[in-house]
């Protein structure tokens, strides 16, 4: 398939699943509360997650995380550096080790 021709299908894929949720919100969940609509939310953030995790086990491998995941990872790690630096400081050379975790799940 030819880039273009890979971008077309996915936005087809997520805007029938975009509305397939949608759907299941409006069936299940119409003129509810807060609480309701939360936990709506987390049963379809559940099955996709579920899906996920199937798809990468029929695949045999791992998709690539998105932008959005990575952001979240790097900033995790830039956290965790902030707390563990006081205590390990002068013991190790946790800057540099911070730098390379980073580099291998977030790339250059």
């Amino acid at each position: 398939m030819s880039p273009e021709d890979v971008a077309k299908a996915h936005d087809e894929l997520k805007c029938a699943i975009t509305q397939c949720l949608w759907d299941f919100s409006d069936k299940y969940f119409k003129d509810v509360t807060k609480d309701d609509m939360y936990q709506a939310a987390c049963i379809m953030q559940s099955v996709l997650c579920e899906s996920s995790s199937e798809l990468e086990y029929q695949i045999a491998r791992q998709a690539p995380f998105t932008t959005r995941q990575l952001d979240h990872i790097c900033y995790q790690i830039g956290d965790w550096y902030l707390m563990m630096k006081p205590l390990l400081e002068g013991q190790h050379n946790l800057g540099f080790m911070k730098e390379k975790l980073k580099t291998m799940i977030c790339g250059d």
